[in-house]
């Protein structure tokens, strides 16, 4: 059975991926952790310069463009743990899978939200 699907069985949901990488932070220290790819209301994937250590806790910031903002869609603040972290398949970058741990209830509205204004409808990704 091949990890993807292994992962898609425990997770229990589709990831999204999206049309604009948002740029996400660790609050602790305001440094840029790398930036979001796809995302489902218990975690995302950050694509980075490093991998992040395994079963390492933040409190992430998830930064919304301008054009949210106005709209009243404020950034995500949500701890997260790092699941697991590997090199990508496909360009120089990282890949960490983080798991949102105890969202709140605002930053679980954002997150639909975000979901909602960015991710193609299919989960894939299109630059037409």
């Amino acid at each position: 059975m091949s990890q993807g699907l292994i992962l898609s069985e425990k997770r229990g949901l589709d990831r999204r991926e999206l049309i604009y990488y948002l740029r996400v932070r660790d609050s602790s220290n305001d440094q840029e952790l790398g930036r979001m790819v796809d995302i489902h209301q218990k975690g995302l994937l950050v694509m980075g310069t490093k991998a992040l250590p395994a079963e390492r806790l933040y409190t992430i910031s998830i930064e919304m463009p301008k054009a949210m903002m106005e709209q009243g869609i404020n950034n995500v603040a949500s701890k997260a743990k790092v699941m697991w972290s590997r090199a990508s398949k496909t360009t120089s970058f990282m890949e960490n899978g983080l798991m949102f741990v105890e969202p709140g209830l605002e930053a679980g509205r954002t997150i639909d939200k975000l979901i909602e204004f960015f991710a193609l409808p299919n989960g894939t990704f299109s630059i037409i």
